[in-house]
């Protein structure tokens, strides 16, 4: 299967699983060096996860997953049954574990809860102008310069909401309009409308 048909399997159990779900496709953090394939905001709990596909390389899956751990409330790989071994064997305990059998999700581990999450990181999905307004320095222009001075002004708690408060703000408009348009099942169409940045009003899409 490709990456884009394991995200519409993905995405459509989500939905399903989660009616009032937040959800963003490619979604950039750490300064815009890592994308989760798909995020899910769910009682301002962040969910990662990372598709690897049987055409994927795997080797490297333990140093990207640490990443996602200092960011994300909990973390998921979806593979497929052809690569499950593969992927155990490249994935910490901690990871959660789901795979893509007959276009269903099926779980096959659970992931732990990530608490110990960077703050730099956590502040770098945030609009440089919110964080000049936090912190009251105008003297600082470089965007890791204010995530770094923000971070050793305010506690992990006050930045990790922020972080949420954000990504809900970002993907809200557009996983309503989806909801509002799903047929049976999300299609192609929806994964790119939770992919790019989300209008300020719901705007049905014309065909």
């Amino acid at each position: 299967m490709t990456e884009l048909e394991i995200k519409v399997i993905l995405a459509d159990s989500i939905s399903n699983q989660y009616p009032e779900y937040i959800m963003g496709i490619e979604f950039p953090f750490q300064f815009g060096e890592r994308r989760a394939d798909l995020a899910l905001l769910k009682e301002m709990e962040l969910t990662s996860y990372e598709i690897k596909s049987a055409t994927d390389r795997t080797t490297r899956l333990s140093y990207q997953l640490d990443s996602y751990k200092s960011y994300f409330d909990y973390c998921y790989v979806v593979c497929e049954e052809s690569n499950l071994k593969e992927v155990r064997n490249n994935t910490p305990r901690s990871i959660g574990i789901l795979i893509v059998s007959n276009k269903k999700i099926k779980h096959i581990r659970k992931s732990n809860k990530f608490k110990n999450h960077n703050k730099e990181s956590l502040c770098s999905t945030l609009p440089i102008n919110f964080l000049r307004n936090k912190a009251s320095l105008k003297k600082i222009n470089s965007k890791h310069d204010l995530c770094k001075h923000i971070s050793s002004k305010y506690p992990i708690e006050t930045i990790r909401k922020w972080s949420r408060l954000n990504f809900k703000e970002r993907y809200e408009t557009a996983s309503k309009l989806v909801k509002i348009e799903k047929g049976d099942a999300i299609n192609k169409d929806d994964i790119f409308t939770l992919t790019k940045k989300s209008p300020t009003k719901l705007v049905r899409r014309t065909s």
